[in-house]
This record gives C-alpha cells, sequence and structure tokens, in this order.
C-alpha cells in the first residue's frame, strides 16, 4: 500500500511524496527558489511524519536542489543517489552550473531574492544496481538507467509492480510525443529504456508529470522506445544530407519544444541540453557510419 503526493512548488520543478504507512520518501526535490514551498507542501501531507528519504533521480538542478533544503529542515533525512550524482555534487562546475539555472529559473518564476546553499548538495546514501531502499510494505530495488546523464537510477517495487522512472525513459511533449533524453547517447539510453520496460511495471511515477497506471504506462514505454528510434532516424538522415550541428539542433528544438514542454523547462534549460543531445547523437552517427 502506497500514495503518491505531488508536492512540488512549481512546474518544472516537481517532487512526489511516496508515503507508506511505514516510511516516507520524497522522490527528486525541485528548484532552490521554491524549496520552502515545496516543504510546507510536505508538511501539509506528513502531518507530524518524519521526512525519512529524498530519492534522487539524477543530479540535475529542478530534480537535486531542494534536497539540501529538506535536509535543514529533517536532520535525519537521507538522501539517496547513484555514486555519479555524489561525485557531481563534489564538483565546483557542477555546483556552479546549478546555482546559474536555478537564478535562472527564479529569474523566469519572478523570484528576485532566494536562500542559495547549493554547495550544501550532498548524497548521504549511495546506492548502485539491485541495492534496495526499505520503506516498510514497499521495498525499492534501484535499478541503474543511464542515458539522460551518467547518474540516472530508477526505482522499482516488485511487489506493487510500481517503476520510479528517471528521464532516461523520455519526457511527454504531448499528443502520445515523448521527448528523447539521450544526454550520454543514444544506445546507452534505448539499453536503459529497454531495462526499464522488462519490468513491465502496472504503474509509472513519471518525472514532471505523476502517477500513469495501467495502458497508459505501456502506451508511454511504446511511445518512448518509438521517439528515441525515430530521432535518431531522422538525425542520421538530415546529417547525411548535408544538415549542420545547428540546423540539427534547431530540427530538435522545433519538434520537442511544445507548449506543453515550454511550461515544465525553461529554454534555456532545454537548449543546454540540446547542445549535449546533439554532438553525441552525430558522434554515434559517425561511427556507425564507418563501419
Amino acid at each position: 500500500m502506497y500514495e503518491v503526493v505531488n508536492v512540488g512548488a512549481q512546474p518544472g520543478g516537481e517532487a512526489f511524496l511516496l508515503v507508506t504507512p511505514e516510511r516516507t520518501a520524497l522522490v527528486d526535490a525541485g528548484f532552490a527558489h521554491s524549496a520552502g514551498r515545496m516543504i510546507e507542501n510536505i508538511k501539509k501531507a506528513l502531518g507530524d511524519r518524519p521526512l525519512d528519504y529524498v530519492l534522487l533521480t539524477h543530479s540535475h538542478y529542478d530534480h537535486a536542489s531542494g534536497s539540501i533544503y529538506c535536509k535543514r529542515e529533517w536532520r535525519d533525512v537521507q538522501v539517496v543517489g547513484s555514486v555519479h550524482a555524489a561525485a557531481v555534487f563534489q564538483k565546483d562546475s557542477a555546483r556552479r552550473l546549478i546555482r546559474e539555472m536555478n537564478e535562472n529559473a527564479a529569474m523566469l518564476a519572478g523570484v528576485a531574492e532566494y536562500e542559495d546553499i547549493t554547495d550544501g548538495l550532498t548524497v548521504d546514501t549511495v546506492v548502485g544496481e539491485g541495492d534496495v531502499i526499505d520503506l516498510g510494505s514497499l521495498k525499492l530495488r534501484v535499478i541503474e538507467t543511464p542515458g539522460h546523464t551518467r547518474c540516472c537510477i530508477s526505482f522499482f517495487s516488485e511487489e506493487e509492480k510500481l517503476l520510479i522512472a528517471c528521464e532516461t525513459l523520455g519526457v511527454p511533449a504531448g499528443d502520445g510525443v515523448v521527448m528523447p533524453c539521450y544526454m550520454t547517447g543514444y544506445q546507452a539510453t534505448m539499453d536503459s529504456v529497454m531495462k526499464m520496460a522488462a519490468v513491465k511495471p502496472r504503474a509509472i511515477l513519471v518525472p514532471h508529470y505523476g502517477l500513469w497506471q495501467g495502458e497508459k504506462c505501456y502506451e508511454f514505454i511504446g511511445d518512448a522506445i518509438f521517439w528515441n528510434a525515430e530521432t535518431m532516424r531522422l538525425m542520421w538522415s538530415e546529417y547525411a544530407a548535408g544538415k549542420t550541428e545547428e540546423e540539427l539542433k534547431g530540427l530538435f528544438r522545433e519538434r520537442f519544444y511544445t507548449e506543453q514542454m515550454a511550461r515544465l523547462q525553461p529554454e534555456k534549460a532545454f537548449l543546454l541540453n540540446a547542445d549535449y543531445t546533439i554532438p553525441l547523437l552525430l558522434k554515434e552517427i559517425e561511427r556507425k557510419m564507418k563501419k
């Protein structure tokens, strides 16, 4: 038995509270500037119960930034993440980028001031493939799912057939379109998508969206597989036809930066992701063309 509550304070910075009779866990933690409102939402949902875990699917600013504010509120909370996420938080360059992206998100939200404690980001419990987070009646097995980032992990409950997915599975852009999120490469992403599909979830906690159940799960996974492959096919054919890297980034933006996507992700963040995605795709394409 479990309950999922969206306690995020702002679109694009969603955070989901996972509650069982025995334990509580926050799945991702949103932006820095809205962390205070997120914490108030968590308190309303939990009442007198403590927050036991923050489960980070990866280290990006819109998923991890609020975790340090949670640690200040609940002294015993354990932030859970991958070994790669833990390493990211130790890098000055990564913290600078997280801070910059949070500042941009705050500006777009009309927030002039907020307390920046980015340097406190950390992972308390490092997990890897097969490790289990015990929420009492709900046991979450860690699945390493790199693709969106190297540090991406997902969680799966065999009892409930619940998949807590990371963005490697893709982001719904509306009308059955799923934006691929292969910032570390196409093949690694597709391998992880197929790995998630193989557990045959009956419920998926989709990043930024919430809990999807039943047939919608299978449709989403099918759409994710299709759009991963279709985008690779499109980029390959257009690159072979002479399109430049910048033109390919434009095609990617035209197809996936929909109105629905714009509500979740600032254009600056979207373009930054594209700046990683397209060059990596081209390297894979060039390797395949040489074979």
